[in-house]
């Protein structure tokens, strides 16, 4: 092992795209870590337009009108995010994955 952390996904909101009862679809950038579905995100410390307890998982990505599992630095992907403070989430925000 050499030491060096992984370093953890972050993405930056480019769009949103549409909203349903529960979910919210946006165009992101991955601008660090690899993005998974399945992990969950909050704001980076960076950010300070964002709630603190802002809390949203991320439960789809689309790359090419193609579900993938994954996205990773510099691309650009449509991501479904779920939880109720994603509507908090705009253009330039930056949210990364939860470390718990």
């Amino acid at each position: 092992m050499n030491g060096h952390r992984p370093r953890a996904a972050r993405m930056q909101i480019y769009a949103a795209e549409g909203t349903t009862d529960r979910d919210r679809v946006f165009i992101v950038r991955c601008v660090g870590g690899i993005v998974r579905v399945g992990r969950t995100f909050v704001p980076a410390r960076s950010d300070a337009t964002l709630p603190a307890d802002l809390r949203v998982t991320l439960t789809g990505i689309e790359r090419y009108r193609r579900s993938v599992g994954s996205v990773d630095p510099p691309h650009t992907a449509r991501v479904t995010l779920t939880g109720p403070s994603a509507d908090a989430l705009v253009r330039g925000s930056v949210i990364v994955e939860a470390s718990d």
